[in-house]
């Protein structure tokens, strides 16, 4: 993610989750948001929140402040995931970050992702594609800093930030016609 609007999504949902006391980072949050959002069980906002919490006493989304960026961030990856447009990305911090950060932040956000996807099972209605990726995401979450070095660190970093986009964009299309409420709600 590279524009302003996403670089400041970014670090005011960070701040959002330290003042919920959340110790799951931003791009962690987003995955499990989009692990749940391409499962074919409804979206439930609340179990995200608990989920992103760490299970603490429970707290609703819909008793955030309008002006939260986790409803910011929520709403704005249930919509680009719907539309056709392949405007979907990854929440992450921008190219102005550090290399071993990004690639730190891209490792959690696919431990969340499976985290999210695998908390009703689903994986046993993926076909192989699905299963593969599902695979290549818990082996991205292994990444550490000592692996993202240099331009073709970089060039490596895009192409498996691409990879993780364009599948879950794939799962949440494969499960697109399982959704029981065509319409994700925010709670």
């Amino acid at each position: 993610m590279s524009s302003r609007p996403e670089r400041a999504l970014y670090e005011s949902v960070a701040q959002s989750l330290r003042e919920l006391t959340s110790d799951v980072e931003a791009a962690e949050s987003h995955g499990m948001l989009c692990g749940m959002l391409c499962n074919p069980e409804p979206f439930d906002g609340d179990a995200w929140l608990r989920h992103v919490l760490g299970y603490a006493p429970a707290q609703r989304l819909s008793d955030l402040p309008q002006t939260s960026a986790l409803l910011a961030m929520v709403a704005s990856t249930i919509r680009a995931l719907k539309e056709d447009d392949f405007g979907f990305d990854l929440l992450l911090p921008d190219e102005s970050a550090p290399l071993s950060l990004r690639a730190i932040a891209l490792g959690a956000w696919c431990r969340g992702f499976l985290s999210g996807f695998g908390l009703h099972g689903a994986g046993a209605r993926l076909n192989a594609e699905g299963r593969e990726f599902l695979r290549d995401l818990y082996k991205i979450g292994q990444v550490s800093a000592v692996d993202a070095q240099g331009d073709e660190g970089e060039r490596a970093f895009f192409e498996v930030v691409e990879y993780a986009r364009m599948g879950a964009m794939m799962l949440h299309e494969e499960f697109r016609s399982l959704f029981a409420d065509p319409q994700p709600s925010l709670h």
